[in-house]
This record gives structure tokens, C-alpha cells and sequence, in this order.
């Protein structure tokens, strides 16, 4: 049975929400909020990121159902990661920071020795620059 409903626990997230009928994205910086929203409400969220500090939301819309994602970072402490940073598109001032997980995985083009691949892309919140900086 498809899930008819998406919901986000209450606390306080840095991160955005686009919503279908929006130019640019909601952005929360350390706010409160929660949500429950069904696959048919309209507007609905095409994109969004959430992250407390202790859990990271990744939530896309996808042949109309939400596809969410929920990523506990307690659980993935000492994992193999690599920090990235983008410039946020149509969020002035800032940079989307992610973290990509890496995992061992049988690679049958190594002899199958056990090689690093990448696996989860976990939103970590933003980094405010300086909108002089190139």
C-alpha cells in the first residue's frame, strides 16, 4: 500500500522547502516547524532539505508521491565521509553544505577486493558567505 501522506517531526531545522508554486524556495534558519502533508495537496513540495543536528531530511516529489528520506546522523558517526559545499540557487548568501558517506563494497573489477563507494548524500544545513565572495 502507497504511503499517502509525508510527515516531518517538530524542532528546529535549518534548510528550504520549494514549493510547486513558489519562484524560490522557503528558507528556515533555526525554526521551528513540522509537517504532515498528503501526495494531493496542492501546491505541493517539489524539492526541500532539512537538517536539526540530528537528523537530515531530504524530500523530493516524484510522479506524484513524496519520496523522503530520512537520514539519523548518530547512526552513520565514524562512517567514511567527504564535506562538499554548493552555492544555493535562488538563496542569496548562501552555500548548501552535504556530507557524501562512503561504504566498502565487493568490487569485481578490483578482484574483488573491497573498494570505497559512495553512498548516501546527507544535507548538513548552511554556510552563510559573503555576497562579495566569488
Amino acid at each position: 500500500m502507497e504511503k499517502q501522506f509525508m510527515k516531518i517531526d517538530r524542532s528546529k531545522y535549518e534548510g528550504y522547502l520549494w514549493y510547486s508554486n513558489k519562484p524560490e524556495p522557503q528558507v528556515l534558519e533555526n525554526e521551528e516547524f513540522e509537517l504532515e502533508i498528503a501526495n494531493s495537496t496542492n501546491p505541493f513540495i517539489i524539492e526541500g532539505q532539512l537538517y536539526d543536528g540530528q537528523i537530515s531530511y531530504s524530500i523530493k516529489f516524484v510522479d506524484g508521491e513524496y519520496r523522503i528520506t530520512k537520514y539519523v546522523l548518530s547512526e552513520m558517526q565514524g562512517a567514511v565521509h567527504t564535506d562538499h559545499s554548493f552555492y544555493a540557487h535562488r538563496m542569496p548568501n548562501k552555500k548548501l553544505k552535504f556530507r557524501q558517506y562512503w561504504r566498502l563494497q565487493e568490487d569485481e573489477n578490483c578482484e574483488g577486493m573491497q573498494v570505497l563507494q559512495p553512498a548516501e548524500y546527507v544535507f548538513n544545513g548552511f554556510e552563510n558567505v559573503n555576497s562579495k565572495e566569488e
